[in-house]
């Protein structure tokens, strides 16, 4: 069989992968991948389907001098190469270098001319060729022995072109195809062709007349409009053939006879691949090496032998850990499946010799002893403070509050979440990847899972604490997000207390309005059906009764909430269906759910996640208490239901005022905006009256409350789109308002402009407290991508500074909880609230202390307004 070689135009398979995969990759340095990411599967996938003897690639470095020569404006027009893509030509070159795949540059000539060459000197050899090109231009080169491989779409669907499937395509032949383009231009290369002339036209000319030649020799057959074009256009058309003809006797080195793949150094190939942490493609590519899987995983981490100590010996290290100072990593180990004959839960403690364990409430009692007087570190200290300190109060807590305020520890997760907020979980073995540059072990057992994440804490946390410093994050995290854990041990033991009686004589009332509801619909559907089914609702709405059809999806008919909004004007049985759902959606999740989540102190305890949101706020869960609607009738009875702890108590709710748009005043510096803030007036009357321009006293309702939405868009990046659409006005009247308010504005728009320019040349955005968001869309060439991508920028410095100040606060107001020896609890926060359960007879007190810290946590250039109130439920108290 001959010799088959596979030529790749590097070019376009960067380009093609640089579009396909998302722009959320980098290697260890911060430098984009995911081109390089796109085009190793690529090549992968080539040899997978091809099995090529050899593989070349090629890649442009200049443009011909002819070719500039005959056509000034070649090529002239089109963009220049976005940075992020130029950035990983070199990492794909070295990761090449490292396979032995040969990579071909000419200077002054294009990718397409190298493959010319090297298909021509393989027919010369009887060879096999395949190019590996996007570019439509290389269909000129294929014979019975050289083929295009082009991608169909994405990154993995590929077609091969032979001879018939060229004509099949395009009607007309390889050896045609430089008259094709000459015929009908190429707009990406600037090539003009002969205007009127597409691919169809250009084809039956060709047929008919065999090349350009044959068509000017018979202008006579020719008529109409089509005649004068081509006969004005004949410089055009024979220069634009010879711009598209490929060059296939260019001078360079290849030794293609010797070319062979897979054939590489295995250590070079894991040293260049390991590099940018592609150890999936490194597997791969070892494997068509016939080289062992195992050599693609990162290095393992050096441990000693973990035979951890236990009894008296675990006990003695652990004193001298603590007497030395020594900061101890711990893992709490809880078995699936408890028994009569395990422990409930083993705690394992790594020294900087050792690794210890301890079993049952000895293990309590030693990590107690760990956070009254030593130092620790854990992949989330919260959930390891839980275990002496349980958020259920009916359980045993074997410290106190006052000893968790002051415990040091150091929490792994939290560390690398104020890294990179983007990733969706913190554990042991990325962790050390990424910080330490190895892996651990696959460990025996469970067990041993848990020692080895004892031991290697400490190295870890070294490492983390070194990144936050360099990447000047140190200080977020250790004046607000670490002190809040502690603020938030304590607040989950405190919990939240149900009126259960509320609750179930709203159950009773919403479960007979279902049955009202479901009911309608029925009837207005004429046909009984089952209502939680999306396929026979969406036969009913867009069949039966022949509503108009919306997108469709893989189920069929989408019936989704922003589809079925649409329709409300359509039907009266739209709004019954969208009601069933709300009430469904409130019954399933907060009326018989939120009972039998309460504990055994009969109270309801939520946890708050530091580390899930990109953000910075924080998220609740189980329940989740910030998702209780908060402008709907039925969310406010929700509200009623959550009730003080004690009798005689009083539920507080302290809440910032508009404390974003405060933070946009502050961090734009803008003089009008600050201006409406510390005049005292209504902010959103002030607004409409600036840009409405009309008296304050002349501002009604619906322009208060359209100022209201500029306002609150600006912050969140709103486009005239959105507003239209949220006001339900005309796009034309919503850009009028955006621009008028930025006349009033300027250093709004000024500000925005900065933070947007700053993120996309640093990669982030930041608060005025230093957490970072890391915005990998800037950097996308989707143009809807991007535009999340400054939205977000411009929106971070306000959320995430509203975030930071909210935990301080929380921080502070613990703090002097404890100090002045106040009864009243910190029970919850949701985005900028605090709740409390109060005495009645610290009220005033209360209420005091909470406004001042709140308020005074932070020095703005605008006053920072917070709203205390009081009632007998939530409800009553927002």
């Amino acid at each position: 069989m001959p010799k088959k070689i596979a030529v790749i135009d590097g070019n376009s398979l960067m380009h093609r992968a640089y579009h396909a995969v998302p722009p959320t990759m980098n290697a260890p340095d911060g430098t984009p991948t995911n081109a390089a990411f796109g085009f190793m599967s690529m090549f992968i996938k080539l040899y997978e389907t091809m099995a090529p003897d050899a593989i070349v690639c090629a890649f442009d470095a200049g443009r011909p001098a002819f070719r500039m020569e005959a056509l000034e404006q070649y090529k002239a027009t089109r963009p220049s190469m976005d940075e992020e893509l130029k950035a990983q030509f070199p990492l794909v070159e070295n990761l090449l270098e490292s396979m032995n795949v040969p990579v071909v540059r000419v200077k002054g000539w294009e990718g397409d001319d190298v493959l010319g060459t090297v298909a021509a000197r393989d027919e010369a050899l009887g060879y096999e060729t395949y190019l590996v090109t996007g570019d439509k231009d290389a269909y000129q080169l294929v014979s019975d022995l050289t083929k295009v491989v082009t991608t169909k779409k994405g990154i993995s669907d590929v077609v091969v072109y032979g001879p018939a499937e060229v004509e099949e395509r395009y009607g007309v032949t390889p050896a045609q195809f430089p008259d094709f383009l000459g015929l009908k231009g190429d707009s990406s290369d600037n090539i003009p062709g002969v205007p009127g002339i597409g691919d169809k036209g250009a084809a039956k000319l060709l047929q008919n007349f065999g090349s350009i030649d044959g068509i000017y020799e018979n202008l006579d057959k020719l008529k109409g409009k089509q005649l004068q074009n081509i006969s004005e256009n004949k410089e055009a058309a024979f220069t634009s053939r010879r711009v598209a003809t490929i060059v296939r006797d260019l001078d360079f080195e290849l030794d293609i006879e010797g070319a062979a793949f897979p054939s590489f150094d295995e250590e070079s190939v894991i040293e260049a691949f390991h590099a940018l942490r592609f150890n999936a493609h490194l597997a791969k590519v070892l494997a068509l090496a016939g080289a062992d899987a195992e050599l693609a995983a990162p290095s393992k981490l050096d441990l000693p032998d973990l035979n951890p100590l236990r009894g008296e010996e675990a006990a003695c290290a652990l004193e001298k850990a603590i007497e030395d100072g020594v900061m101890v990593g711990v893992e709490f180990y809880v078995p699936a499946q408890e028994s009569l004959f395990e422990p409930s839960a083993s705690l394992f403690v790594g020294t900087d010799k050792d690794v210890l364990v301890f079993e049952g409430d000895e293990g309590l009692r030693a990590f107690a002893r760990i956070v009254r007087e030593g130092s620790f570190c854990a992949i989330d200290a919260k959930k390891a403070l839980q275990h002496v300190y349980p958020a259920d109060n009916a359980e045993e807590a074997f410290v106190e509050l006052s000893d968790v305020a002051k415990a040091r520890f150091f929490d792994i997760g939290l560390a690398a979440y104020l890294l990179n907020s983007n990733v969706s979980k913190y554990e042991y073995e990325p962790l050390c990847d990424v910080y330490l540059g190895a892996v651990l072990p696959e460990p025996q057992s469970e067990e041993a899972r848990a020692a080895a994440h004892a031991f290697i804490g400490r190295r870890l946390s070294e490492s983390l604490r070194a990144a936050l410093e360099k990447d000047e994050s140190i200080s977020c995290y250790t004046k607000i997000d670490l002190p809040l854990v502690g603020t938030l041990v304590g607040m989950e033991r405190v919990g939240a207390m149900l009126d259960t009686g509320a609750l179930a004589s709203m159950g009773a009332e919403t479960s007979a309005e279902i049955a009202d509801v479901k009911a309608e619909v029925i009837s207005l559907a004429g046909e009984e059906f089952n209502l939680d089914s999306p396929k026979q609702l969406g036969h009913i709405l867009f069949e039966v009764l022949g509503l108009p059809v919306g997108k469709k999806n893989q189920r069929g008919y989408s019936t989704d909430a922003k589809t079925l909004k649409g329709l409300e004007d359509k039907h009266p049985i739209v709004s019954k269906v969208l009601r069933y759902r709300e009430l469904a959606k409130m019954q399933s999740t907060y009326i018989d759910a939120l009972p039998n989540m309460r504990a055994g102190d009969g109270r309801v305890h939520t946890s708050f996640n530091q580390t899930v949101t990109t953000t910075g706020r924080l998220s609740s869960s189980n329940p989740n208490l910030q998702n209780i609607p908060v402008r709907t009738e039925f969310g406010r009875r929700i509200r009623e239901c959550f009730v003080p702890l004690r009798e005689g108590d009083v539920f507080v709710s302290a809440d910032y005022s508009q404390i974003e748009l405060r933070l946009l005043a502050h961090l734009s510096e803008d003089e009008s905006l600050i201006d409406s803030f510390c005049g005292g007036a209504d902010f959103h009357a002030a607004t409409a009256a600036r840009v409405f321009g009309i008296p304050v006293e002349k501002v009604t309702p619906e322009l208060r409350s359209r100022a209201k939405a500029v306002n609150f868009g600006i912050v969140y990046g709103q486009q005239a789109f959105g507003l239209a659409s949220s006001l339900g006005i005309g796009y034309k009247e919503a850009q009028e308002m955006i621009d008028r308010y930025f006349e009033v504005h300027p250093r709004v728009r000024e500000y925005l402009d900065e933070t947007v320019a700053n993120a996309k040349e640093t990669g982030y955005a930041v608060t005025m407290f230093g957490r970072k968001r890391h915005i990998p869309e800037l950097r996308a060439s989707n143009a809807t991508q991007r535009g999340f991508g400054e939205r977000t920028a411009m929106n971070h410095p306000m959320q995430g500074s509203a975030a930071d100040i909210i935990k301080l606060a929380m921080n502070e107001v613990a703090r002097r909880l404890a100090a002045d020896g106040f009864s009243a609890q910190l029970m919850l926060q949701v985005h900028d609230e605090l709740d409390f359960s109060v005495p009645r007879e610290e009220l005033e007190a209360l209420s005091s202390m909470v406004e001042e810290v709140m308020s005074g946590v932070v020095e703005l250039k605008v006053p920072l307004l917070v709203d205390v109130q009081s009632g007998m439920n939530w409800a009553q108290a927002h």
